[in-house]
C-alpha cells in the first residue's frame, strides 16, 4: 500500500494535471490532495470515504474541474493505496 503517490488526470477543462496524494494518519483514512491550477496556484483538498463507502472531497469551494475529477481520484486511491 502506497501512502504518498502522484497521478496525472485529464480534467474536464481539457488540462492534464498532476495530483499529489498523501495519506493522513488518523482513526479514519483520509488523503490530502494537492494540485497546481493553470495560474500556478496550489489547490488542496481532503478525500475520505463517506457513509456509503465512496471516496468524496470534503471541501465545497473547489474549481469545477477538481470536483469532476473526484471519481478518478477515488479510483487512484483504491488502486495505489489498496483501500
Amino acid at each position: 500500500m502506497e501512502t504518498d503517490f502522484s497521478t496525472t488526470i485529464l480534467c474536464t477543462d481539457g488540462q492534464e494535471r498532476e495530483f499529489h496524494f498523501a495519506r493522513i494518519n488518523s482513526v479514519a483514512i483520509y488523503f490530502h490532495i494537492s494540485v497546481v491550477d493553470s495560474s500556478g496556484r496550489l489547490i488542496t483538498a481532503t478525500l475520505a470515504r463517506d457513509s456509503t463507502n465512496h471516496w468524496k472531497l470534503h471541501e465545497q469551494e473547489l474549481p469545477r474541474w477538481f470536483i469532476t475529477a473526484e471519481p478518478e481520484l477515488g479510483n487512484e486511491v483504491e488502486h495505489k493505496a489498496g483501500r
